[in-house]
């Protein structure tokens, strides 16, 4: 008869034990999955920011490349600044500082933050020399462009008819020359750029190194907070 009630007891204390576990084992799982839906759209948003600062990069070095051209060609209107050059610089390299601290923020790595400023500062640093003599260049040329050009558009603005505004054969010819002097200044700037360009793009091959083993990375087991129980 006690052999009975005990193997009764037993049998109903490992049922309860094992649904216990059970238990434990479910809500556990439960907690794993909940952390691992948290984290995977966290890792989304790390990812989202990452790729927007390696976005606001590429904008940024395009205009250092491409944007003293532009600007050159709006040099005969007039509209030539270096005001606009470094105010659209000013713009997108805050819009490279501004996603390096978001994405760092996402990712809380404040040393991710500080490697991304650097480089980027790296980067401006490579650009700017280049930069500078290239504007310095422009200017001079557009100054001795524009007492022609003021009077060739009075010329066109009078229908061609005021011959006393008109350029002379050899004041056209100085127009010409300084045309190409102007174009020659640019070539120059893209000339120094490309035999320099190894060191910048050693620079943005590590900057995207970096954003690159951060977007993805697998999630890990470490990553996940199963609760504690």
């Amino acid at each position: 008869m006690w052999i009975l009630a005990l193997a009764v007891l037993a049998y109903v204390g490992r049922n309860w034990f094992e649904s216990m576990l059970k238990s434990r084992f479910a809500v556990a799982e439960q907690r794993i999955a909940a952390s691992l839906a948290i984290r995977a759209g966290l890792r989304s948003h790390e990812q989202n920011e990452l790729v927007a600062f390696r976005i606001a990069v590429e904008k940024w070095e395009y205009f250092l490349q491409s944007g003293i051209g532009d600007l050159t060609m709006q040099a005969e209107s007039k509209d030539f600044e270096p005001a606009d050059f470094h105010k659209s610089d000013l713009k997108l390299f805050g819009n490279v500082r501004l996603a390096a601290v978001k994405a760092s923020i996402f990712l809380c790595d404040p040393n991710l933050e500080i490697e991304l400023l650097k480089t980027i500062a790296t980067i401006r640093a490579l650009y700017y020399p280049l930069l500078e003599t290239t504007m310095h260049d422009l200017l001079e040329t557009q100054e001795q462009m524009l007492p022609y050009l003021n009077r060739l558009r009075l010329f066109e603005a009078s229908g061609q008819k005021d011959t006393v505004i008109a350029l002379t054969a050899d004041e056209a010819q100085v127009l010409i020359s300084l045309r190409h002097q102007m174009t020659a200044v640019l070539q120059g700037f893209a000339e120094n750029l490309s035999s320099q360009y190894r060191s910048i793009a050693e620079q943005l091959y590590e900057l995207k190194d970096k954003i690159n083993v951060r977007t993805y990375r697998p999630l890990t087991n470490s990553e996940v907070d199963p609760g504690n129980g």
